[in-house]
């Protein structure tokens, strides 16, 4: 990321996405959907935020789904702060939120990955 919140993936965490697209996108869609529902809530967000059940225990999944909302302008970096999951020990995470003017872009990918806006509201958090 550089200082104007343009994100940008790097090689690496960009074939982690596409191994995650490849073999298992059901996992990264739901959890994509998941973080997009709190955004769409006003709310900012870590990659913490998502629950076990979502994740199924992969730790790499959280953080690919945030960066490809990032990619696609989605949603966008707030700050960075110490993770308030404890599992993280303090490690520095960043904080997303919406980007700005993009409510109607979430709300047509979420319906076009099969998911309803109007039917859940606060279940993450």
């Amino acid at each position: 990321m550089d200082h104007e919140n343009k994100a940008e993936m790097s090689a690496d965490f960009f074939r982690g996405v596409l191994l995650k697209v490849a073999f298992k996108p059901e996992p990264l869609r739901r959890a994509q959907a998941a973080l997009l529902y709190v955004a769409l809530e006003g709310k900012t967000f870590t990659a913490d935020v998502l629950p076990g059940e979502i994740t199924g225990g992969d730790t790499t999944l959280a953080g690919c789904a945030v960066g490809s909302l990032a990619t696609m302008r989605l949603i966008e970096r707030v700050e960075r702060v110490k993770s308030p999951a404890k599992s993280r020990n303090g490690a520095w995470v960043n904080v997303w939120r919406l980007a700005s003017g993009r409510v109607e872009t979430v709300k047509t990918w979420l319906g076009r990955q099969g998911f309803a806006v109007d039917q859940v509201q606060g279940w993450l958090l």
